[in-house]
Parts: C-alpha cells; sequence; structure tokens
C-alpha cells in the first residue's frame, strides 16, 4: 500500500505502520480494562453493581462521541458544506465504530437481563412492585436499606392487616406477590410499576437493538459510500448521501432522545424531562468536535493531512467546539430553571439527590461536582473558547478539546453514580471501564481509519475544501 497518493493535496492520507501497534495495544487495554475492573469491584462492598454503575458511565461516554461524530457528517452532507471535506473522514470513522460499542452494550444488557435491580430498579424481578395492587386502604411503613455506609431511606405504603390465619413473623411473607400494596406517589416503586409496560427488560432489549441497528446502519453506509467515491471518484455518491442524510437525521433525533431515556433517564424511574434527550445531545457533539480536533492534531504531528488540514479548518471546528460548550449551557440551564420553578416533588428530588438544591438539608459531596460542572463545562470553557486567536491555535484548541472532554466525563458521572448513593464513588472500577471501553472503540476505529484514505480524495468539494478561508 503506497503512503502517498495522487490526490489534490498530493501528501499522506494513510495511516500504514502507525495503525498497528495502536490496534494492538488498544487491544490489550480492553482486556486488561475489564478484568481488573472486574476484580476491583467484586472485591469491593458495593459489590457488582459499583461495575454495572462505572461502566455505564464510561459506556455512555464513547456512545456519546460517535453519535456526535454521526450527527457531524449527517449535518455537512445534507448542508452540502465544502469546507468540512478534508476533516470529515475521521468523523465518519468515529461514528462507523458504532458496531464496537453495539458489543460493548453486552455487559449493561446482562444487568437488565439478570434482573437483580443493581443497575436499573425497574429492572428487579424480586420488586414488589411487580405484582402490586394499588388501593388507598393502608398505613405507611418506612425501610431504611443501607449500603457502604450510606444510607438511603424509601418509603412504601404496605397493608396493615396480616393475611389470615398468619401471626407474628409468619405474617410477613416472604413473597408479596399476593400482597395488597399501596406504593406511594413519591416511590420509584410507584413508578416503576406505572411505567412497566415500557420499563422491562425485554422492551428495553428491544428498544436498544433497534437503535443500534440504526446508528450503525447509517453510519456504515455513508463511510461505505464516502470510501466508495476514494475509488470511482463517482459524484453521484455525494448526490445519494446527501439526500439519505435528511431522513437520517429524523431517525437520529428520535433514537437518540429515546436512547438517552431508556440508558440514563431510566435509572430513576421516578424522574423525567422531556428535555434530558437533547441535553445528551448537546454533550455528545461538544465531545465530538474535541475528539475530531485531537485526532486530527494527532495525525498532524505524525506528517498526515499536513496541507489538506489548515489554520482555517481549525477555526470552524473551534467554531462548533464553542457553539456546543454554549447551547449545553443553555439546555442544562432551561431544564434546571423549569424543574426548580415548578417545584414539583417527583422532579426536584433527582436534583437534590445530586446536590444541585438551594436547601442546604440537601447539601453532599455531588454539591461541589454540581458547581464544578457549571464552572468546568460552560462558564470557563465559554471564555477559554470565545477568542478567534483560540481557535486559529492548534494547541490552545487541542488544551480546550481535551478540556471539554473531561467535564464532559463528569457530566456523565453526575448523571449516573449518585443512583448508588450521596458518597461521591471514584476510583479504580471508574478507570478500569474508562481503560476497557476506550480500548474497545480506539480498536474499531484505528482498524476502519487503516483500511480507506483519512480524507475523500475524490470527493467534489475536496478542492473548496482545501482552498477554503473564514472571512
Amino acid at each position: 500500500m503506497a503512503t502517498t497518493n495522487n490526490n489534490t493535496t498530493g501528501e499522506k492520507v494513510y495511516l500504514n505502520s502507525h495503525a498497528w501497534p495502536l490496534f494492538r495495544g488498544a487491544v490489550i487495554a480492553t482486556v486488561v480494562g475489564f478484568v481488573v475492573a472486574l476484580v476491583a469491584t467484586l472485591m469491593s462492598s458495593d459489590g457488582i453493581a459499583r461495575f454495572y454503575h462505572a461502566y455505564l458511565v464510561n459506556f455512555a461516554f464513547f456512545l456519546s462521541i460517535a453519535l456526535g461524530a454521526l450527527f457531524f457528517v449527517l449535518i455537512q452532507h445534507l448542508t452540502r458544506a465544502g469546507w468540512s471535506v478534508t476533516v470529515r473522514r475521521i468523523a465518519e470513522v468515529l461514528a462507523a465504530a458504532m458496531p464496537a460499542l453495539a458489543v460493548g452494550f453486552a455487559p449493561i444488557a446482562i444487568a437488565v437481563l439478570v434482573n437483580h435491580g443493581e443497575l436499573y430498579p425497574w429492572a428487579n424481578e424480586s420488586g414488589h412492585h411487580d405484582h402490586a395492587t394499588v388501593t388507598d386502604e393502608h398505613k405507611p411503613v418506612t425501610a431504611t436499606a443501607s449500603s457502604a455506609g450510606d444510607t438511603t431511606t424509601r418509603t412504601t405504603l404496605v397493608s396493615a392487616s396480616k393475611p389470615a390465619g398468619m401471626t407474628g413473623d409468619a405474617a410477613q411473607p416472604k413473597s408479596q406477590a399476593h400482597a395488597s400494596v399501596f406504593i406511594d406517589p413519591h416511590t420509584e416503586d410507584y413508578y416503576a410499576a406505572k411505567k412497566s409496560s415500557y420499563l422491562n427488560p425485554a422492551f428495553y432489549i428491544a428498544r436498544f437493538a433497534i437503535y443500534f441497528s440504526a446508528w450503525a446502519c447509517l453510519a456504515l453506509w455513508l463511510w461505505r459510500k464516502s470510501t466508495l467515491q476514494d475509488k470511482t471518484g463517482d459524484p453521484a455518491l455525494t448526490t445519494k448521501m446527501q439526500s439519505a442524510s435528511a431522513g437520517g437525521l429524523w431517525l437520529f433525533g428520535i433514537t437518540l432522545t429515546f436512547g438517552a431515556f431508556d440508558l440514563l433517564m431510566s435509572l430513576s424511574p421516578a424522574w423525567y424531562s422531556t428535555i434530558f434527550g437533547v441535553y445528551f445531545f448537546t454533550g455528545s457533539a461538544a465531545a465530538a468536535m474535541a475528539v475530531v480536533i485531537l485526532i486530527l492534531n494527532s495525525l498532524q504531528r505524525h506528517g498526515y493531512l499536513t496541507r489538506s488540514v489548515t489554520q482555517e479548518h481549525y477555526h470552524d471546528l473551534g467554531k462548533f467546539l464553542f457553539g456546543w460548550v454554549f447551547f449545553w449551557g443553555y439546555i442544562s440551564f432551561s431544564q434546571y430553571m423549569l424543574i426548580w420553578y415548578a417545584n414539583l416533588p417527583e422532579t426536584t428530588f433527582w436534583f437534590a439527590q445530586r446536590g444541585a438544591s438551594t436547601d442546604p438539608a440537601h447539601f453532599s459531596g455531588w454539591s461541589i461536582v454540581s458547581v464544578l460542572l457549571l464552572l468546568g463545562h460552560f462558564v470557563i470553557p465559554f471564555v477559554g473558547l470565545m477568542s478567534r486567536h483560540v481557535k486559529r491555535n492548534r494547541k490552545a484548541l487541542a488544551f480546550w478539546s481535551v478540556w471539554v472532554l473531561v467535564f464532559h466525563w463528569i457530566d456523565l458521572w453526575w448523571i449516573v453514580m449518585p443512583e448508588m448513593g450521596s458518597v461521591v464513588r471514584f476510583g479504580i472500577a471508574e478507570i478500569a471501564t474508562f481503560v476497557a471501553i476506550g480500548g474497545l472503540f480506539t480498536a474499531m476505529v484505528v482498524r476502519l481509519a487503516a483500511m480507506h484514505k483519512l480524507m475523500p480524495v475524490n470527493d467534489p468539494r475536496l478542492g473548496a475544501s482545501v482552498a477554503f478561508e473564514n472571512i
């Protein structure tokens, strides 16, 4: 395979020998990360639940990068963008790694199918809500469960009368399958029962099969058409990709929204936010832009795409990054403000659980994380990325890309981990699962990138992209 190609720019567009050491390292990281994460969490007091929650944080992180990249590719085709041709292949490869993430979804699927409620409380076959009969005649009984030094109190209103013929301890049956139970409308069990037709293991897995099929088909189809054009130079392929992107964006928007609801919002079946899908989307788009910028930086340091990707392209990528940071801040504020203003117990408790409350009674370690998110995910990068000079400075833009990725991860960690309690948990489990899923994702990305050129060398708008200048 040649190192260069007779294209408009006459430069290195194949990874060649750089690909395989990175691929092998990523595969090793995947195996080692999984083993370390499992051993560490099984030895901890939190058990397998800690593994599942840490794994979900990192799975959502890398999934968000692939989804954000897919969105970028779709809008570039839909708008007939010329400036982005030389950087588009990077996003195409990130999105086309979706099958690896579908494989990486397996531990989450197992957590749901095992049905012990260690990740999602509604996925628990022993939960009393499964067979609850709602009545209005019963008195409250408060049950307190303690885990790893963290105490969580849930109130369940259970029948005060004992079944006929039962006395003493025998009056409390091990199985409440036939008990008459009133579930307090402010508990998770009440909402899990109300939503059981939607939140159940079989339907959950079926939905994700649909989501991943849609995402993978879209991403792989666009990547294959783009790489086919490298060989044939057929301009009709550009028209096909543009036409498909219109319907593809509709499909993307619907599946991402429901995917965010199912993957993250359903961790707390009592809570809901109609804006949560957009919240997850904005973080995904920002993360994808940051990764594209960092990959391009790395490639150019090794002598790739040094002529075709210029300061002008970094400037536009920086604009996208700045825009998504601002939009994330806007959506985050909107979600919080609307819930705070309405002051409904069934929605405010979610923020109180994460320390994002004006009531001192709800302050916890997560309160510090909430403030860090406000400053680190919005205020500081908003100011840092505002300057035109920063967007045109490759090193400065790389710094802010890393910054955005770090706080995007913290955002997902803040969404997931408080479901285990008010104690802030971070350690080997989170690091090892990051390495494991990151290795899996990286291996797939490198494998795809090594199969074809690093930019669409026969795209009809390539000349316009190379000559692109910001006004």
